[in-house]
C-alpha cells in the first residue's frame, strides 16, 4: 500500500513545483526592453538597442539583436547610478520641416517653431570602478528599471530632472 502512495506524492509535488517555479524564476530575473546604450565612436555617439537582465548577482546589458553581453555589472560592484530626464533638441524633424518649407511657403510658419522644439529623454548611467554605460529608458519602463536596480544593489538612483 506505501508503493502505491509514493508516486501519487511525488506527482503532487512535481505538479506544485510546476505551478510555483516560473514566478520563483521571475523574482530572481527580470528582463527590461526598449532601451538603448550609448555608445562612442571616435567623436560620435551611437545608440545600439539592448535589454536589460537584472539576474541573481550582476546587470548584463544585452543585444537585442543576438543576445550576447556587451556590458555587464556586478551589484557589489556598483559605485553610482543616476536618472535624468532632460531636454534635447529635435534637429531631425527641424530640418525635415524646414526642407518642406522651402518646396512649400505656407509651412514655413509652422516648420520654424517646430524645428526648435525641443523634447525630454530619460537616461540612466550607471558607474563601477572600471566601467559606465550611459542608457537611454523608454516612458514606459523606467518606472520599473530603477526600483529594480535600487533593490538589486542597495543603493539609491540619484535622480535629477523634474520627473523620477
Amino acid at each position: 500500500m506505501k508503493l502505491k502512495s509514493i508516486p501519487a506524492a511525488t506527482l503532487l509535488l512535481i505538479l506544485v513545483l510546476n505551478a510555483f517555479l516560473p514566478v520563483l524564476a521571475q523574482t530572481n530575473s527580470e528582463i527590461f526592453d526598449k532601451v538603448e546604450l550609448l555608445v562612442p565612436k571616435g567623436e560620435k555617439v551611437t545608440e545600439k538597442g539592448v535589454r536589460l537582465r537584472f539576474l541573481e548577482n550582476e546587470l548584463r546589458i544585452e543585444t537585442i539583436a543576438d543576445g550576447k553581453t556587451v556590458k555587464a555589472f556586478k551589484y557589489a560592484e556598483i559605485k553610482d547610478a543616476e536618472y535624468s530626464y532632460s531636454k534635447s533638441p529635435r534637429w531631425k524633424t527641424g530640418l525635415g520641416l524646414g526642407a518642406a518649407s522651402l518646396l512649400f511657403p505656407p509651412l514655413f510658419f509652422i516648420a520654424i517653431p517646430l524645428g526648435f522644439t525641443k523634447h525630454r529623454r530619460h537616461w540612466l548611467t550607471i558607474t563601477s570602478a572600471g566601467d559606465y554605460a550611459v542608457l537611454k529608458l523608454s516612458k514606459k519602463n523606467r518606472k520599473l528599471i530603477l526600483p529594480a536596480l535600487e533593490s538589486r544593489t542597495g543603493a539609491t538612483v540619484k535622480g535629477s530632472g523634474e520627473d523620477k
